[in-house]
């Protein structure tokens, strides 16, 4: 693919059009961030190698059930919009390409374990020295400085440091993680504002500077409520499973088919009337609540066992008490409401063929969101980011190959 073609270097719409970024995250945390860049019109140039590609190239779900480097649909969902270069940083002379790279970018951004890009040359005062508007973000799972800082952690060790594991799971039962690594999904919202807040300073001053984050205390931020209490009662909120306090219902319950469930809630006394008057069995239904909330769940159970989950959906908003089905993904691609919205751009991969991925969450009224291409294979626009960014001949481009740097 060219850049041309892609409209990935003068990109004249999206609400960061103009915006340059040089990125070195990896995983999750960071792309998720610097997607939001691409997919407005920044042009994100990732940097990434054949000796050390990022890892969740090698994680799935593959496309097809077959592994490959070019193949993670993770990895592809995160990456939209993004150029791809293949740049051994291993290399001491890799600084020949990364130099230029950061003087042209805007920003600089990496979530490696906090050390790494110092021991690059890559530091926020190395950054400093070369280009001094640099705005720098770095984000690591427990920061760049303190007793933890460079202990290593994934995830799910960062969210249960965060307080999340005593709050997810079943009373009677050990915690349960949340799918996946849910500060990676969490940490980057915090991380996009604080970058954006440091691009509108230097916007107004010139000056550069360092935005450093820890994803446990991004993530810490959604127990708020929980501290709050425990210092005003000192009671310590734990695991409640589905329950929640204040609501006559709040639970998922099983539906007609396999794997069929629905979210339902019950606030006020005029939802729980209607949800009772719709399954038709009030008068158990108000035995069991007289009972508690086991025997409550068990009869609405019961109850809803027997509907189609998007057919009781429906009856539940048309009698104004909040439900939703529990989608899986096949439901999701093919959901009316997403579809009426527009959520997912089918792009096409030359290795994975077409594939809908993530549109934004927000709408941008005059500077509208663009995924204008697939996310990269690995060192794919090396040649064109040195020629139609750095200004490499093709002869220098074939000398820095030749010395091993690209790759």
């Amino acid at each position: 693919m060219s850049l041309d073609s892609a409209s990935a270097l003068d990109c004249k719409t999206g609400i960061f059009a103009g915006l340059k970024v040089a990125d070195f995250t990896w995983a999750a945390a960071g792309p998720i961030a610097t997607k939001q860049l691409s997919d407005n019109g920044a042009t994100v140039v990732k940097i990434e190698s054949f000796k050390h590609p990022d890892s969740i190239r090698l994680g799935g779900p593959f496309i097809d059930d077959k592994p490959g480097i070019n193949r993670s649909g993770f990895f592809a969902d995160f990456h939209s919009s993004k150029l791809g270069i293949a740049v051994d940083m291993s290399n001491p002379d890799a600084i020949e390409i990364i130099r230029p790279l950061i003087e042209w970018a805007d920003v600089v951004a990496e979530s490696f374990r906090p050390g790494v890009m110092k021991k690059w040359g890559l530091d926020y005062e190395s950054l400093k020295a070369i280009n001094p508007s640099i705005v720098m973000l770095s984000s690591s799972l427990y920061g760049a400085d303190g007793p933890w800082a460079r202990h290593p952690g994934y995830g799910a060790q960062g969210q249960a440091l965060a307080g999340v594991h005593a709050m997810t799971g079943w009373p009677d039962r050990p915690p349960a993680m949340p799918k996946g690594a849910y500060s990676d999904s969490v940490s980057p919202r915090y991380a996009l504002s604080a970058l954006l807040a440091a691009l509108i300073h230097r916007e107004k001053t010139g000056e550069g500077q360092h935005v450093e984050l820890s994803q446990v205390e991004a993530t810490t931020q959604l127990l708020a409520p929980e501290l709050l209490i425990y210092q005003a009662t000192g009671e310590e909120i734990t695991r409640q499973g589905s329950r929640k306090a204040g609501s006559i219902l709040h639970g998922i319950f099983p539906c007609e088919g396999e794997e069929r469930w629905i979210a339902i809630e019950a606030v006020t006394e005029a939802q729980w009337t209607a949800f009772t008057a719709l399954l038709g069995d009030t008068d158990a239904l108000a035995t069991a609540r007289d009972q508690g909330p086991d025997a409550l769940e068990a009869a609405v159970a019961n109850a809803t066992e027997s509907w189609d989950a998007f057919a009781l959906m429906a009856a539940c908003r048309d009698a104004g008490v909040p439900a939703g089905v529990a989608n899986k993904a096949s439901d999701l691609l093919d959901d009316d409401v997403f579809a009426a919205r527009d959520h997912f751009w089918p792009l096409h991969h030359e290795e994975m063929g077409t594939l809908k991925y993530n549109g934004p969450a927000y709408r941008f009224e005059r500077t509208p969101s663009d995924l204008r291409f697939a996310s990269p294979r690995l060192g794919e626009h090396t040649d064109a980011v040195m020629s139609g960014i750095l200004g490499y001949d093709d002869a220098q481009i074939a000398a820095f190959r030749e010395r091993g740097l690209l790759g």
